[in-house]
């Protein structure tokens, strides 16, 4: 089982970045920190890959991690 973690600063942004990294690297289990944004924010497919079962923990107040 492969396991990577990665501090994003900003989901909206690296978006691009991560699916390239996702698909070359073809992890089982992804944990992207400081995304800076609310799961409201992250409708758009791109930020549910498919083949990935996306869970968020979004911060109280927005714009924070």
């Amino acid at each position: 089982m492969k396991i990577v973690t990665w501090n994003v600063n900003s989901v909206r942004a690296r978006m691009p970045r991560v699916l390239e990294f996702l698909e070359r690297v073809s992890p089982d289990v992804v944990c992207l920190q400081e995304t800076k944004a609310q799961e409201h924010q992250l409708g758009d497919r791109e930020f549910r890959p498919a083949g990935f079962h996306c869970h968020y923990f979004d911060a109280e107040k927005k714009g924070y991690s």
